[in-house]
This record gives C-alpha cells, structure tokens and sequence, in this order.
C-alpha cells in the first residue's frame, strides 16, 4: 500500500482549521514517510516519547549546570515523537483506542515529573521552597488549559465523524465493559482506560461544568443544531489551540534555554489563564449577540 500523506490529518480538508500546535510539528511527515514501510509500531514511538519525557524530567531535576539545556532538548523530543506516533497509526490505519489511552497516560506521567522537576530545580537554585506551590499550580494549571483544549476539540471531531477514537466522556460503559468479556484482545483497553479515567475524568468534570455554565450564559440551547454551531466554531478552536499540552511543552523547552523557567510558571498561571477565560468571554458574548441580530 503506498503512502498518503492525508491520511494523517484526523479531519478532512474541508474542516479543517489552523491548529497552532502543527507548528512544532512542521517536519514530521517526512519522518512518518520513512517509517511507513518499517516494523516500526505507532505504540513503540509512543513508548519512545514517555523515555524522552523521563529524561527530561531527570535532566531538569538533576541535570546540574545544564540541567535546563538538556531538560529543552529532551522534553522537545517528547514533544516531537508525541505526534509521530498518532500519525503513524492514522496513515496505516492502525489506530486504536488502546493507543489512545497509551498516548494519554504517558502524557500524564511526564507532565506531572517534568513539573516536578522544574520545581526541584527553582527550589534547589534559590533555596526558596515557595517554588513548590508554583510548580504544583503550574501543573494544575497545564492540565486544566489543556482539558479546555481538548474538550472542544473532541466535541468538534466527534460531530464531524471523522476521528472515532476519542470521546467527549470516556467513562467506562457497559457496552465497554461487554465488549472487554466477549473479545479478550480489549482487555487491555479497558484497564488503560479505567485509568485514564481515575487521572484525568476530574479535569473532564470541571470543564464539562464549566461548558455548561458558558452555554447557559450564551443562551446556547440543547438543541443538536444549536450544540453544532457552539462547537463547531473553527475560529475558536484556532484561537483556543495555544492551550494545548504540546504548545505548553514547547513553550516551557523555550523559555527553559533562555533560563526562565520561573517566568514560565508565572506567565502559564497568569497570562495563559486570562487568555483562556477571555476567550470564553468572547465566544459567549458572541453568541450573545449573534441571538440579538
């Protein structure tokens, strides 16, 4: 089978938007070409990206006087290999929801200790443990603008039936629960996404609440047209892709070679949470206005 590069993108042409994360990840389709023909599996990239996270969580922790040099260098391999790995599988047509949790939960893993890390470092460098709390509201704060993020995305990509691998509530159901008993091969998928579940459906909870609560305020109604123009709202979607895990991660390798990881945690905590809530304001009042006319 020959290679098709479209195959990569989760959405077709015609709904697509400018995702500001692809970005970063310009030069990846020339690798995902090299790796096509090979053994090479999308789960083994995903592995691969948790080592480089782990590494650049060690670096930053204990890296010394290049500790943040080499924390950059690591976290944007993670960054890097974090795509390789989805768009692999989409253009083998292999993806899967085991792949999905796997992607997730390695994401979790690295999140919370390169936040660790930077922490250790801040406090290590100043001797002032009020570094802690920062770093601890940092990652709360990543996990939180993230979720937002993909929220709104899934919601989009499930309405546009393209992409069948995410759900905009992954709770375990008894149709998964039933499928798990009658095919053995998704065992597996079941425990990856109980976990998923334990580490992640509170951040799912807060910003479902949140959604509701921005709606109610929109005059959005429950309607499938209504919920379709609230979501499928490109402009917003582009405006509201900063908030990503990936443009996060590239953000702190950025500001960690100029030697301001501590500016980072400030400007994430301040900055970005207003960008977020602003954004919702825009898009309520929006709305809002688009009822009156």
């Amino acid at each position: 089978m020959s290679f098709n590069f479209e195959k990569m993108n989760k959405l077709p042409p015609e709904a697509r938007f400018f995702d500001v994360n692809a970005i970063w990840y310009f030069w990846n389709g020339p690798v995902v070409r090299l790796l096509y023909p090979t053994r090479v599996t999308p789960n083994q990239i995903t592995f691969l990206s948790l080592v480089f996270g782990l590494l650049s969580a060690g670096f930053y922790a204990f890296g010394g006087s290049d500790a943040l040099l080499w924390g950059a260098v690591f976290l944007y391999g993670k960054v890097f290999l974090d795509n390789i790995d989805g768009s692999l599988a989409r253009v083998r047509g292999t993806s899967s929801r085991f792949g999905r949790f796997l992607d997730s939960l390695a994401d979790f893993i690295v999140t919370v200790l390169v936040y660790i890390g930077i922490s250790f470092y801040l406090v290590q460098l100043t001797g002032d443990s009020g570094f802690w709390f920062l770093g601890l509201f940092g990652l709360l704060t990543c996990f939180m603008q993230s979720t937002v993020f993909v929220f709104y995305l899934v919601n989009y990509t499930s309405r546009v039936g393209s992409y069948d691998k995410n759900r905009v509530d992954e709770s375990v159901t008894e149709e998964d629960q039933a499928a798990a008993e009658d095919d053995k091969s998704l065992k597996w998928d079941l425990k990856l996404q109980t976990l998923f579940v334990w580490v992640y459906g509170w951040q799912d909870r807060w910003v479902e609440k949140l959604d509701v609560v921005s709606r109610k305020y929109a005059g959005v109604p429950d309607t499938d047209e209504d919920l379709r123009q609230w979501y499928g709202d490109r402009v917003f979607l582009t405006a509201i892709s900063p908030l990503c895990l990936c443009t996060n991660n590239m953000m702190l390798a950025i500001f960690s070679l100029f030697g301001e990881v501590g500016l980072f945690l400030i400007l994430l905590i301040s900055l970005m949470n207003f960008y977020g809530l602003g954004l919702l304001f825009w898009k309520i009042s929006r709305n809002k206005f688009s009822a009156l006319t």
